[in-house]
Order: C-alpha cells, then sequence, then structure tokens
C-alpha cells in the first residue's frame, strides 16, 4: 500500500456496512490465528474509517510523517492543485521543496484542512445568524 492511498466503497457495499454499523460492538480483527481485540484507539480509528467509508465519502489513510505531492494534497483537501501552490507560495500551507517540486507533509496538510473546516464553520454560523435576523446579501 502506498502512503496515500484512497479507498471507496460501491453503493451496495456501503448499505451493508452501515447497517452493520448501526450496533455499538467492539470491533474485532480476525486473523488465522483467532480474533484480536482492538484497543481504544485503534477501536476509534477503525470506527472512523468504516464510517466515512458507509458515508459514501472517499476515505484517505495517511502517515503523518510522510510528504505528499501538491495534487495530492489537493485531492485530499478537495481543492485544485493550483490553488495548492498558492497556499504554499503566500505562506498558509507549509511545504518543502525536493529538487524543484513541493512537499506537503501530511501532519501540515491535516492542520490545515482542520483550521480551514473551523473557519469555515464559523462563516456558516455568521451566515445563518444574518439569515435568522433577516440581512439580506444580495
Amino acid at each position: 500500500m502506498d502512503d496515500t492511498t484512497a479507498f471507496e466503497l460501491d453503493a451496495r457495499d456501503r448499505k451493508r456496512l452501515a447497517a452493520r454499523l448501526a450496533g455499538s460492538t467492539p470491533i474485532a480483527v480476525r486473523t488465522s490465528d483467532g480474533e484480536i481485540g482492538l484497543p481504544p484507539v485503534a477501536q476509534r480509528a477503525v470506527e472512523q474509517l468504516l464510517s466515512g467509508l458507509a458515508s459514501g465519502g472517499v476515505v484517505h489513510v495517511l502517515a503523518d510523517d510522510r510528504d505528499v505531492t501538491t495534487q495530492e494534497a489537493a485531492d485530499v483537501l478537495g481543492l485544485s492543485r493550483t490553488f495548492v501552490v498558492r497556499l504554499i507560495d503566500s505562506g498558509k500551507l507549509p511545504a518543502h521543496l525536493a529538487g524543484t517540486h513541493r512537499r506537503v507533509r501530511v501532519a501540515d496538510l491535516l492542520a490545515y484542512a482542520d483550521d480551514r473546516r473551523r473557519r469555515l464553520d464559523a462563516v456558516a454560523v455568521i451566515a445563518d445568524a444574518d439569515q435568522a435576523a433577516g440581512v439580506d446579501y444580495r
């Protein structure tokens, strides 16, 4: 498996997985040596992975200490590669050069994504409050 593998399920498998996740039973891994119960951190990680797959989203598995290309960063953020390059060049997204190519550490990418999500959520709250107050943006 490569360090930036993306996973996605078809509709039938999503429905089956969602039905199984509806219960709150512990997740275990079955191996040829028997069943292994997952520690709490691994349990939460697997639940998040399975929930993302069941909801129909594309799930990316990334190692924090790895570097990704600007295209891979763009795919994770759901933005264009050109916009990601602008973020890097403006200093909003940390990156370094590998030869002549920009590379982004996954930890920095995920920190940027979290910050971006918080900012967008805050803007949505303000927009909802303005709409409730009757402020028109036309």
